[in-house]
């Protein structure tokens, strides 16, 4: 089987402190995502109110408004410090708990969430630690949902 090709650990520290350089205008140049990606999450997935999700490299919030919006509770992992305080300072504290980690890194108790998603960061994760955190933090019977734009 043909590994993708992911950023070393050396671009991952990089971007992580870079990205939260200019949040709003990291924000500007980020795109929306479609609503079917809501759709497939609430009717697939089980997002929707009392829903427990993780999100992983959340950014400034863009999927994170949207989730809690749909009535999700909300454990934003967000590695750059900066834009973990943008995120802290535009989103619902009683909704959204934020974590200044990488994925790697993240204190996570087993068989926590429902859903996990990831928009277009989950390539900035190391696999090896990654994929197996995912098996465990994520409940039986919960969704993991990762999605790139082309």
């Amino acid at each position: 089987m043909h590994r993708p090709v992911l950023p070393d650990e050396r671009l991952r520290t990089e971007a992580r402190r870079l990205y939260g350089a200019d949040p709003e205008g990291y924000e500007a140049g980020r795109p929306d995502y479609p609503e079917r990606v809501y759709e497939l999450l609430t009717t697939r997935c089980g997002l929707g109110p009392s829903a427990t999700v993780m999100e992983i490299g959340p950014g400034t919030g863009r999927v994170t408004r949207r989730l809690t919006a749909l009535g999700a509770q909300v454990l934003a992992i967000e590695p750059d410090r900066a834009m973990a305080a943008h995120l802290r300072a535009s989103t619902d504290p009683s909704r959204v708990q934020v974590l200044a980690v990488s994925f790697e890194d993240a204190p996570i108790g087993e068989d926590r969430f429902d859903l996990a998603v990831a928009a277009m960061s989950f390539h900035w994760v190391d696999h090896d630690v990654g994929l197996p955190q995912l098996g465990r933090v994520i409940r039986p019977g919960g969704w993991v949902a990762l999605w790139w734009t082309l």
